[in-house]
C-alpha cells in the first residue's frame, strides 16, 4: 500500500487550518506475487479510526515541538468530544472553522435542486450527503480564489518537473 501526505495550512476559505490529506493506493502485492486491489471495505469502515489516530499524532508533534498542550472540547453535546490546542478561544477557533456554516447555507438550494431532478422521489439517505457533496464542490479553492490558492499555483508554477 502507498500514502502520499499532501499539507495544507489553510481551510478552503483562505482561514489558518494546518491539515493533511493521504490518499491511499488500494493496490497490494498477493502472498503469491501478483499484484491486485486490497479489501477496500475494511479499509473504509477504519477510516475515521485511523483519521483520528493520524490527527492524535500530529497534534502530539505540534504540541510537543512548541510546547503546547490539547484539551477535550464538545462540540456536539452526546457525542465524544473533540481535541483542541488548550487556551485558544473557542472563538478563533469557530472564526476559522466556517465550512459547515457554508455548508449549511446552501443546503436548502441544494436540496430543492435534488428533491427537484429527482421528480420526488426522494431517498432520505443520500440526500445529505448529495447536498454536502456538491455544497463542498461549490466552496472549492478555485471557487474562492483565496490566498492558499494564490500560494499554491506560484509553488506548482515553480517546482520543476522531477
Amino acid at each position: 500500500m502507498v500514502a502520499a501526505r499532501f499539507r495544507h495550512y489553510e481551510a478552503r476559505s483562505g482561514r489558518p487550518l494546518l491539515h493533511d490529506h493521504l490518499p491511499l493506493s488500494v493496490k497490494g502485492q498477493r502472498l503469491d506475487g501478483k499484484w491486485g486491489s486490497i479489501h477496500t471495505l475494511a479499509l473504509h469502515e477504519n477510516t475515521v479510526a485511523g483519521s483520528a489516530l493520524y490527527n492524535e499524532l500530529v497534534a502530539a508533534e505540534v504540541c510537543e515541538v512548541l510546547g503546547l498542550a490539547t484539551e477535550p472540547r464538545t462540540v456536539t453535546p452526546g457525542r465524544r468530544p473533540v481535541k483542541e490546542i488548550a487556551g485558544v478561544p473557542h472563538e478563533l477557533i469557530r472564526w476559522t472553522a466556517r465550512r459547515s456554516d457554508h455548508i449549511a447555507a446552501c443546503l436548502p438550494e441544494l436540496e430543492h435542486e435534488y428533491v427537484t431532478a429527482v421528480d420526488g422521489d426522494v431517498d432520505a439517505d443520500r440526500l445529505g450527503g448529495q447536498c454536502r457533496r456538491r455544497s463542498a464542490a461549490l466552496r472549492s479553492p478555485t471557487d474562492h480564489g483565496g490566498p492558499g490558492t494564490a500560494r499554491a499555483r506560484s509553488v506548482s508554477a515553480h517546482q520543476s518537473p522531477n
